[in-house]
């Protein structure tokens, strides 16, 4: 199996028409607990999406949403499904079909070409040991993030789509010179469209950040402090605000 619309003829997923008009859709876990049930119906109403869907609650994650069509809220259960990692893709891309497979070796030799800064889908160990994944180049800096979708492009550049933390400075970021497999997700046979996500697992570069504090003199002379100074001007509240963060080695903003 590939994209997400394929993950919907997965054996142990059945979709279950109801009487009362929704369709349930249960994932049978085999006996190693309870089924994972979580269903879909359409609603009636003005100004708003037609149908709603439901995901039951795994590792802390479900609830009821939205969403303008019946095919979309398949895609958001399978998804979920995905993102348990009850189905789907595994780290060894073995889920892929030929053509797939394919276009995940050139993304991976893609990948092993990267030096320098980190690029997004990069992991970085935060200094109380956390790890997360590198998410936003935000000039001065990169912004990283415990959660989210990397999306590959054929460069093998990944964009990334939720939640931001705040930026660290490039200095901060040492190269430990290891790697590790990092989640991210193309189109299959690179052909775009609905449900024809494919999960594919490649190389990232680990990163460690050590932030490091600095006296007044060399903030003030940072391009980070500078750039803030040209735009709000000298001693501006928000160009004190960086020199400070830059002296105790904070996120700059």
């Amino acid at each position: 199996m590939t994209s997400t619309n394929d993950l919907m003829n997965h054996k142990r997923l059945a979709f279950v028409p109801q009487t009362d008009g929704s369709t349930e859709v249960r994932f049978d876990m085999n006996g190693f607990g309870d089924d994972i049930v979580c269903r879909y119906w359409p609603v009636a109403g003005p100004n708003r999406d037609p149908w709603s869907y439901e995901l039951e609650t795994i590792q802390g994650k479900g609830g009821t949403y939205s969403h303008p069509s019946e095919h979309g809220c398949k895609i958001a259960i399978v998804k979920h499904l995905v993102d348990a990692g009850l189905i789907g893709a595994v780290q060894d891309n073995s889920h892929l079909d030929d053509r797939n497979q394919v276009i995940a070796a050139d993304l991976k030799a893609a990948r092993e070409t990267f030096t320098g800064k980190p690029t997004v889908g990069d992991f970085v160990v935060m200094p109380v040991g956390s790890v997360e994944r590198c998410c936003q180049d935000a000039v001065h800096g990169m912004q990283t993030t415990d959660g989210g979708s990397f999306f590959v492009h054929a460069s093998g550049k990944g964009s990334f789509s939720g939640a931001l933390n705040r930026p660290q400075l490039w200095e901060y970021f040492q190269d430990t010179g290891e790697t590790r497999l990092g989640k991210f997700w193309f189109f299959s046979h690179n052909h775009t469209g609905a449900g024809r996500g494919v999960d594919v697992f490649l190389p990232c570069r680990v990163f460690q950040l050590v932030p490091f504090t600095m006296t007044e003199e060399q903030a003030r002379v940072h391009p980070k402090a500078q750039a803030t100074a040209e735009v709000w001007g000298e001693n501006h509240s928000d160009h004190l605000l960086v020199i400070s963060r830059l002296m105790a080695g904070q996120p700059y903003c």
